[in-house]
């Protein structure tokens, strides 16, 4: 069972049975806990719509994924080709491995989607 939260509020952005989604506060973003599949890709894309629709440089803490697949990587990407104006979508916490996907899809290279080493803290 799936459920989408506010934009706005101290409660979780998303929450299903693998996956929750919260709020950061230092620097503005989101932060993902669980899986990431085909069951619930699209609404991470649309909690990053909704969540950081405003932002211009908001970040995603991924460290806290123990699983993504396909599908989530390319909602990620999505949703950072869809900000525009120069807005960017920056990562943390990216595992190894995805980061090897990432580089070899090219999808590193997409202007809107930076990987990122400063620290996030939980609202």
């Amino acid at each position: 069972m799936e459920e989408l939260f506010s934009s706005s509020g101290d409660g979780p952005v998303y929450a299903d049975s693998h996956l929750v989604v919260t709020r950061t506060r230092r620097p503005i973003g989101l932060r993902f806990a669980g899986e990431i599949d085909i069951s619930n890709s699209d609404a991470v894309a649309q909690s990053i719509r909704v969540t950081l629709a405003d932002s211009g440089r908001s970040h995603l803490d991924v460290s806290g994924l123990s699983f993504i697949d396909v599908s989530g990587i390319r909602a990620l990407v999505d949703a950072a080709q869809e900000l525009g104006d120069g807005r960017q979508l920056l990562l943390h916490g990216l595992a190894p491995q995805l980061e090897t996907v990432m580089r070899v899809t090219g999808w590193t290279d997409v202007p809107a989607l930076a990987l990122c080493e400063c620290e996030v803290e939980a609202r």
